[in-house]
């Protein structure tokens, strides 16, 4: 009988998990060397568009004067911030995970197939360093400084499923892929960490067979010392697959698989909060003490980190089931985002009253990334596109 069970959430958990890793978005480090210029909507137009071959899963992402992204079944691809021409592809014997690229303004880093995970030079392409962690990495690595907080994963597309491994969570010089510390979870996957002060928090889900749930599953969420790894506490729900995790001093707010916004205490470990979302979150913003987030319900929310209420909420009027594709991106009092529908949508960022909006007419899989008066973003016929102000 339970190997029966077991048999049975092998397969339900392969569809479900592959379904949730399609909608799962990074958190990009926001690149401090480039201008944050707010985007006028009434004069911004598409200035080139770069053919991949291949759908665009996540959203790409500037890096000085150079745009990076990995095609899906491609490698990992620099092009002309400005101008769309093609600069470099990696050359790597190894296949990349196309959704774990990101930098710290120095340098990329990306994973690859096989556990290896390597920097890579944002001018040339050419590979830095590489770091054998001996298990995948299918997700972005959060940077705080100098430092690679890497999670990793035994369950995920292409890898032979093994939800009863558990994860390795990493600390790396991000100078050099020296490996800091490293802390075993009780976890088979590890979504993107989160930090605040002298604490990182890392969760994703473990394996409990006996459990019979329809919805969501366990997951767990562990608040780590940020020098040595050492845990702290660790809090467990049934939300299942963590998508995006924000720290504040006082509260760890995370969406997962179950259409709730969930707000934990920093200090104790313990559920302050929790709201309902309507529907299904693909990701979720932090600034600050305030998340930002697109429900499938075409709702867009504010809500307070550290009481759980809700600040304000928008609803998208623009065509039919018209929801948030990925993570919203801010720059000053603007929220912007790209939906489902393929328009570009800004807000202000206060009150989430409309500022405007463009139609693109494209089929995004995920949301876009703003850098210096520039939107990125890419489609799911593999077109990676660059819009400006056309003055």
């Amino acid at each position: 009988m339970l190997n029966n069970k077991k048999n049975i959430f092998y397969r339900m958990f392969s569809i479900s998990m592959l379904s949730i890793l399609l909608f799962i978005t990074g958190c990009t480090s926001r690149n401090t060397t480039l201008k944050e210029v707010p985007i006028d909507g009434e004069t911004l137009v598409e200035q080139w568009r770069f053919d991949s071959g291949s759908a665009i899963n996540k959203a790409p992402l500037r890096i000085k004067d150079v745009v990076i992204f990995v095609p899906h079944n491609g490698t990992l691809t620099g092009l002309d911030a400005t101008t769309g021409t093609l600069l470099w592809e990696l050359d790597s014997s190894s296949k990349v995970w196309e959704r774990t690229y990101t930098t710290d303004g120095k340098s990329i880093f990306i994973g690859l197939e096989g556990g290896k995970f390597i920097s890579v030079d944002i001018q040339s392409g050419q590979i830095l360093w590489e770091a054998e962690l001996g298990i995948n990495v299918q997700v972005i690595p959060l940077i705080v400084d100098d430092i690679l907080y890497i999670s990793t994963t035994f369950v995920g597309p292409g890898l032979d499923t093994d939800p009863e491994g558990k994860a390795k969570f990493f600390a790396l010089k991000a100078s050099n892929g020296k490996e800091l510390w490293s802390f075993e979870s009780e976890n088979y996957i590890l979504q993107t960490a989160t930090h605040f002060g002298d604490k990182v928090y890392v969760g994703g889900s473990y394996y409990l067979p006996e459990l019979e749930i329809e919805e969501g599953g366990p997951m767990r969420v562990y608040a780590l010392d940020a020098k040595s790894g050492s845990p702290l506490w660790a809090y467990e729900g049934l939300d299942g697959f963590i998508k995006k995790m924000h720290a504040t001093e006082h509260t760890i707010t995370f969406i997962a698989y179950e259409d709730f916004v969930n707000g934990i205490d920093a200090k104790t470990g313990e559920l302050n909060w929790r709201r309902d979302t309507g529907n299904w979150v693909p990701s979720l913003l932090g600034v600050e003490d305030t998340v930002y987030f697109g429900s499938a319900n075409t709702l867009v929310y504010a809500f307070d980190t550290t009481s759980g209420d809700l600040r304000w909420k928008h609803n998208i009027l623009v065509g039919t089931f018209n929801y948030v594709m990925g993570s919203p991106a801010y720059i000053q009092d603007d929220l912007y985002f790209l939906t489902q529908h393929g328009d570009i949508m800004a807000l202000n960022r206060s009150d989430g009253s409309l500022l405007w909006h463009i139609s693109t007419g494209i089929t995004p899989r995920d949301g876009l990334t703003i850098s210096d008066g520039w939107v990125y973003f890419g489609d799911i016929d593999g077109i990676v596109y660059g819009y400006a102000s056309e003055n």
